[in-house]
């Protein structure tokens, strides 16, 4: 069981979801797309408006708390912060170094994705033999529930 839930803010700042597919990143994106996408919508230090002003990282809504999920060490996380701070790096910057970490999660998932893509087959068996190991583990409860709701079945 989950203790706590990790909120994963989308290009707006507020919490990403599928529903809103315009603030989301797919797992099926390329990196110039999703740079393209954090360099038209990703909220920013909106009290930086120049590439030399220092920033506050934790003002960016939707580029630092995502650097805080996928970019590998806090030290390398804080040295992004005190860059950000410092103006030694721009929100493009920070953008660029966030989009190669998240294409660096994505691109296993992509190869495998690529790869499935045409063994419909095999995709589908998976899915079957799945399916049956399912219905063995909620049988049991399925049966118990209808029981206690007096359905019968035939």
């Amino acid at each position: 069981m989950l203790e706590e839930m990790v909120k994963v803010p989308g290009l707006d700042g507020e919490k990403m979801g599928k529903s809103d597919a315009e603030n989301a990143i797919g797992i099926d994106m390329d990196k110039d797309v999703i740079l393209a996408r954090y360099l038209s919508r990703g909220v920013t230090d909106k009290g930086r408006t120049r590439r030399n002003d220092p920033g506050n990282p934790w003002a960016c809504r939707a580029v630092y708390p995502v650097h805080e999920l996928v970019t590998d060490g806090e030290v390398v996380n804080r040295k992004i912060a005190r860059q950000c701070a410092e103006a030694a790096i721009g929100c493009r910057d920070c953008k660029q170094l966030l989009v190669d970490n998240i294409g660096k999660i994505l691109e296993p998932f992509q190869e495998r994705r690529k790869e499935l893509a045409d063994q419909d087959g095999l995709v589908r068996e998976i899915l079957h033999e799945g399916g049956l190991k399912a219905r063995k583990i909620i049988m049991p409860t399925i049966e118990e529930i209808a029981d206690k709701m007096g359905i019968v079945t035939y």
